[in-house]
């Protein structure tokens, strides 16, 4: 009778742990990708977005998931939920042509078309270098010159021919520059992507008041989609900014942050 009740329990501990193995397989971020890859190319972008939206809520962070993310929504036409996560995808890969590519092509469908205050020249030169690489790819470049740098100075150093006396002390100033300037791009491109600083308008159309209260004065109707930069917050209300100078108050659950 104890054998066949030991028998019993080990049965049922082996079921046991052979449901938390499939489990644990199926909140795997790894299969979950695939499988959503693959209701993905079979047209079944609902089910797609939902085992990416799962990755996501891991915590799992990358600019490809995002991307598939905001294909798998775009192709429900759900233009908002789409621009968020490709906005997400570009702070991690500015660089990456598919993503600005399919984030112009969802802005289109939106309704607002913001007028963008022109930058001064000098700004628009330095944010278009900037998105020339992630913050992880300057850190690199900042890491390889300071060590060529180093090595030129090495050079300058212990080398008994001035020519390479020169060539090492020249070129090891302006590597070394180079570095540093790297490493400050890496440090803006992450402060950038961690700031939060800028949401997407996730309702159908949003009234924008001219102060966080029910009984402020509309100043301006925005709708779904729209791109809007973060001034501050206040008791569940969010002051917002648009690309054109306007300004006002929104309920904090009508956009989502970047």
């Amino acid at each position: 009778m104890k054998g066949i009740i030991h028998a019993k329990y080990t049965v049922v501990l082996v079921f046991l742990f052979l449901l938390t193995g499939i489990r644990l397989q199926a909140m795997d971020p790894d299969s979950l990708i695939t499988r959503a890859n693959l209701y993905y190319a079979n047209q079944m972008y609902e089910q797609a977005a939902e085992l990416y939206q799962q990755v996501v809520d891991t915590g799992l962070v990358s600019s490809e998931l995002y991307y598939n993310l905001g294909n798998a929504y775009f192709k429900q036409h759900n233009i908002p939920k789409a621009i968020l996560y490709y906005e997400k995808a570009r702070l991690l890969d500015p660089g990456n042509e598919d993503i600005k590519y399919n984030l112009e092509l969802a802005r289109s469908y939106v309704t607002d078309k913001v007028e963008v205050i022109p930058r001064f020249f000098l700004v628009g030169w330095y944010h278009w270098f900037l998105e020339r690489m992630s913050s992880d790819g300057w850190a690199w470049v900042s890491i390889i010159a300071f060590v060529l740098g180093l090595f030129l100075l090495t050079l300058f150093v212990f080398s008994k021919r001035s020519a390479w006396k020169k060539t090492g002390f020249t070129g090891g100033v302006v590597i070394l520059f180079f570095s540093l300037l790297s490493f400050f791009f890496a440090w803006q491109s992450r402060d950038i992507l961690t700031a939060h600083d800028h949401a997407i308008v996730m309702q159908p159309a949003v009234t924008v008041k001219s102060s966080p209260d029910e009984n402020g004065t509309d100043l301006f109707v925005i709708h779904e989609g729209t791109k809007v930069a973060v001034v501050e917050s206040a008791d569940h209300w969010t002051e917002i900014r648009l690309d054109d100078g306007s300004k006002g108050w929104l309920p904090d659950d009508t956009i989502t942050k970047i």
